[in-house]
């Protein structure tokens, strides 16, 4: 009871917070072709329940999700509001594990919710994933990623480490389940190990490589054999005609590139065009700012890692940990996707508060001044809410073309809603 009492009202105020920044996608109508893809899905699972566990679709494809999106279908049938209703609860909820596992290890209440609250309004990706109903998975993804890490290193407080705590057992389920999302993710298991690594309280490898870390790695290495042999993987989008020094220099350029779209959401898009005058000179002085970005990012990183406390080193750590396994997606180096910046944006999200609250700190004498480092995260989620305003605008055009409407009459006549067949007459 005592941690609801404590943890409860601030769960409730991310989740207004998030419904109030992001309220304004509940009525954009269906565009996307993928959700439309996952509704078809869910229409074939309602009517063949014991086919579930096979390959369906592309993005619907595992169990668990197969599950949920069914159950969705089952709420809401073709409306998209209900959808996009559950994406930003569970964004809601992600917000609120990043608060819980700050404060359990900083213990400073005031940054993990400074935190908290910028990631739940988007700041360091931008809201694009609450935008479409099959990036459920991302978020789902997110959630037991998130899980996990505050579940394993809430064991390893309490219980040292034991894989015979009930703490222990609930994290491997967890994992369990994240393997059934997706096959299980390396740059989690990565997480867990940047944690040992950073929060050593012996110096000795046999900590790092402890029982419940090791049980971990066995669980992903069996995922990841599975998913080998027995499920569709996605094609490699990298072509022929080049060598694999060539895209592995191309991953190391895409991380920072990722990691400036961060903090200068800009890159070549349609929106560009009715935007304002001074954004379109600021984004004609991109090369000149992404050259002091990547400078500035590469200095943080190393001083960071130098002088920075415990929580300091592991939050940079997932920064790139986190981001790695989607820096070979971009062959031509022409187009990044924010929804990859998820995860990301908590070590940014973390960096950006414990800046604001320690500069803040450093003028406590000042009066007034000392609330004017507030200023920058408030500018960023202004960005943050101009961009997604902005991205739900391209949305809503692209749901008034013929090709979106003719996708939402071809899917009514494929689909009938649940109810009708389910609930018919005999």
């Amino acid at each position: 009871m005592t941690f609801f009492r404590l943890h409860a009202p601030i769960f409730l105020i991310l989740l207004a917070m998030t419904f109030l920044a992001f309220g304004f996608l509940l009525d954009t109508p269906l565009w996307d072709g993928q959700d439309a893809t996952v509704l078809r899905d869910a229409h074939e699972a309602s009517n063949h329940l014991g086919e579930m566990v096979r390959h369906v679709g592309f993005y619907f494809s595992q169990p668990l999700l197969q599950l949920v999106f069914l159950a969705e279908y089952q709420f809401f049938g073709l409306d998209p509001t209900g959808y996009l209703a559950v994406n930003l609860f569970i964004h809601a909820f992600n917000a609120f594990l990043v608060y819980m596992l700050i404060n359990m290890l900083f213990a400073r209440q005031g940054l993990a919710f400074l935190a908290a609250v910028l990631f739940a309004l988007g700041v360091g990706n931008y809201g694009k994933i609450f935008m479409t109903i099959h990036q459920l998975e991302s978020l789902l993804l997110a959630t037991f990623h998130l899980l996990v890490l505050y579940v394993f290193i809430r064991n390893d407080f309490r219980n040292e480490g034991k894989i015979t705590s009930p703490l222990f057992l609930a994290g491997l389920v967890l994992f369990l389940l994240a393997g059934l999302t997706k096959f299980a993710s390396i740059s989690l298991i990565s997480c867990l190990i940047a944690y040992k690594l950073f929060f050593l309280r012996k110096r000795q490898m046999r900590a790092v490589l402890s029982a419940d870390l090791l049980v971990i790695l066995l669980i992903g290495v069996a995922f990841y054999i599975g998913q080998h042999l027995w499920t569709s993987r996605q094609p490699i989008v990298f072509g022929e005609g080049h060598s694999g020094l060539h895209y592995t220099l191309m991953s190391l350029k895409n991380i920072f590139r990722y990691l400036n779209l961060m903090f200068f959401p800009m890159q070549q898009s349609p929106i560009l065009e009715d935007t304002a005058s001074w954004v379109v000179w600021v984004f004609e002085a991109r090369t000149v700012i992404r050259v002091f970005l990547t400078l500035s990012i590469i200095s943080y990183s190393f001083f960071g890692f130098v002088f920075g406390n415990q929580t300091t080193r592991f939050f940079i750590a997932w920064t790139y940990i986190t981001l790695l396994p989607f820096t070979g997606l971009t062959p031509s180096g022409n187009w990044l996707n924010l929804n990859h910046l998820y995860l990301t944006s908590l070590g940014f999200c973390f960096i950006l508060a414990s800046g604001t609250i320690g500069t803040s700190g450093l003028l406590a004498r000042r009066r007034w001044r000392r609330f004017l480092p507030y200023c920058i995260p408030l500018a960023f989620i202004g960005i943050s809410l101009g961009l997604s305003q902005k991205l739900d605008k391209r949305n809503n055009h692209a749901a008034a073309r013929a090709e979106a409407v003719q996708l939402r009459e071809d899917l009514a006549q494929t689909c009938r809603p649940p109810q009708e067949y389910f609930f018919q007459d005999p």
